[in-house]
């Protein structure tokens, strides 16, 4: 599917409050004397626009002397189960508003067991700032 219309035309159903957001993913860096990859470059990454509703976890504060830091979870429901996301994605809302969040886990896409039906795509999410 690659379009909200596309999977209503195929059964699916309309998230109205659903808001746009990015799916980051880094591009891998090749090293042309071992002829492996050497890590990840986040400097052009590849953005593939998405709707979803985002779902606040939990959010806590850890204070100290040096640094405080703040780790927040969400859910990102995503009314698509063929979405191209996967665990140490990055996401971003669009239009961005300052937060970015990584995908912590394999995307949920549960099917229905007397239908076969699959709305929707869970995408756990974390935040560490701080």
């Amino acid at each position: 599917m690659t379009s909200a219309s596309d999977y209503l035309n195929a059964g699916g159903f309309d998230m109205g409050g659903a808001a746009m957001w990015q799916r980051l993913r880094a591009k891998r860096v090749h090293d042309v004397y071992s002829g492996g990859d050497t890590g990840l470059d986040w400097s052009d990454p590849d953005v593939l626009d998405i709707r979803g509703t985002l779902a606040s976890s939990s959010s806590t504060r850890t204070p100290s002397d040096l640094r405080s830091e703040t780790s927040s979870t969400a859910y990102l429901t995503v009314p698509d189960p063929t979405v191209d996301v996967q665990p140490g994605d990055r996401i971003r809302a669009n239009p961005d508003d300052g937060r970015l969040w990584e995908v912590t886990g394999f995307p949920a896409r549960d099917r229905n067991a007397f239908t076969a039906w699959q709305p929707t795509t869970e995408i756990p999410l974390a935040e560490h700032r701080g």
